[in-house]
């Protein structure tokens, strides 16, 4: 697939009044037009403080419908499982990515694939490889997200639940509520939210270090297949978000792309790290969870962080999909949230510009069905929309990417800077008659372009 190539000498923002208006001029309705046209001038458009007033809906319900016979995944199935199994028919694109990622560059040293850029990615991931042991593959129970940390005994006394003075720690529901939502942010959460722990979004079985020392670095810890021991029974989920610098993703699909993916994984370590230890240290059971042992995207939603989306991402109020999502397992008294609602179903139904951009058409364009693509390997049964992880994964070593790619996240509008065109769509995103406009505006103003020069060139700037 040939690289699109961005314009640098006619900016897509340039965009008059006359170009504007002639735009929208049969548009069923006038809201974008108007609004649109307060920008251009120059005037604020909405206080995004206030924006999601009146457009986000709390639900009383999970948003899906669970079939009776919905049997939670094993970590076997999924594409990192298959590989960690020596899946033969994958294991050319494992081959062709690794080699293409960490040679750094491609022969072209095209933008954003320079020995610089190549550099800048693998440095972001370095936390992630060397201390977390490949937590954004699934693999459990390493570095901040082992499962039973052996702290030091004098240092870290206070880490271990079973003798902490405090009891209890909080006085109630509430106040460990606000807690652990204000430390969360503290520790580089962008949003929290609490759901009921759920087993039906939990591994049967999910891969994880298994060496007696846990918190070793060395690479020559076992991994094997194993029930999730947490120790506990916990209670409560708390979902955080981790965002993604919108410069950094602008940049999708290069290596400048993935330095906001590495660099995620490894906050995604220190904030469930944190958040469970400041727990444990009132005196209750808690567990980090990164990208493995569970579901990240459902519990999210049954968390309100966001909704589910046609990349098969989830979709947050202000930031879009440009987030990565990490939990903490706990016994804690808390209060749950609900999910929510803003439109975003009703705009991927007809937006469809991330299959539309996304290099290994992995994205469905069709409606939303109860049968995944790949078979076993994803957890069919649920009406969604299944993206296919065999195409989206072996397209990362290709010519064209060579990187954790990302096309889908920078091309999507939800992906945008705070700025008034960003604040537009959330703020009419659902209303009937309006997703084509936004699709169509955020072409036009230049958002969502892949191998951006531009961007590539600023982001070295910045």
């Amino acid at each position: 697939m040939a690289k699109e190539k961005f314009n640098t000498d006619e900016p897509a923002t340039k965009v008059n009044r006359r170009q504007f208006l002639k735009f929208g001029a049969g548009a069923s309705t006038g809201i974008a037009i108007a609004a649109a046209t307060t920008a251009l001038e120059g005037r604020s458009l909405i206080d995004p403080k206030q924006v999601y007033a009146g457009t986000t809906k709390a639900l009383d319900e999970f948003p899906f419908d669970i079939p009776a016979n919905y049997k939670p995944f094993t970590g076997q199935r999924s594409i990192y499982g298959r590989l960690a199994l020596g899946d033969k028919s994958l294991q050319a694109a494992k081959e062709s990515f690794y080699a293409a990622r960490w040679s750094g560059y491609l022969k072209d040293g095209s933008p954003g694939y320079t020995v610089l850029d190549g550099a800048a990615a693998r440095a972001c991931f370095a936390f992630e490889y060397y201390f977390q042991g490949v937590n954004g593959a699934g693999v459990a129970n390493k570095g901040p997200f082992t499962w039973h940390p052996k702290v030091n005994e004098f240092a870290f006394r206070w880490g271990d639940p079973e003798r902490n003075i405090h009891s209890p720690g909080v006085k109630n529901a509430e106040e460990g509520t606000m807690a652990v939502k204000r430390m969360a942010k503290t520790f580089g959460a962008h949003s929290v939210g609490i759901a009921s722990f759920d087993r039906r979004f939990v591994y049967n079985e999910t891969l994880a270090y298994v060496d007696p020392n846990p918190l070793s670095v060395t690479d020559g810890t076992a991994k094997k297949f194993i029930p999730s021991d947490f120790g506990f029974e916990p209670k409560h989920a708390i979902v955080m978000t981790i965002p993604m610098e919108y410069e950094g993703i602008s940049c999708a699909p290069t290596f400048l792309g993935s330095t906001q993916v590495g660099l995620a994984y490894a906050k995604m370590g220190f904030a469930a790290f944190s958040l469970s230890m400041f727990i444990k240290d009132l005196g209750y059971h808690a567990v980090p969870i990164g990208s493995d042992t569970a579901l990240s995207i459902p519990m999210a939603i049954q968390a309100g962080l966001g909704e589910y989306s046609r990349m098969g991402l989830l979709v947050t109020p202000d930031l879009g999909p440009s987030v990565r999502i990490c939990k903490v397992f706990t016994d804690m008294p808390l209060n749950h949230d609900k999910p929510i609602s803003f439109g975003v179903t009703e705009f991927c139904n007809s937006c469809k510009k991330c299959a539309d951009q996304c290099p290994a058409q992995a994205i469905s364009s069709d409606a939303p069905t109860t049968d995944g693509p790949c078979g076993d390997m994803q957890n069919s049964g649920i009406k969604r929309w299944y993206m296919d992880p065999v195409k989206c994964f072996s397209s990362w070593g290709g010519d064209n990417i060579s990187s954790c790619c990302g096309a889908c996240i920078a091309s999507c509008p939800y992906t945008k800077p705070e700025g008034w065109h960003h604040t537009l769509v959330r703020s009419v995103t659902g209303t009937p008659g309006i997703t084509p406009i936004m699709k169509n505006m955020d072409d036009i103003f230049g958002y969502g372009k892949l191998y951006d020069e531009q961007a590539i060139a600023d982001w070295w700037k910045k």
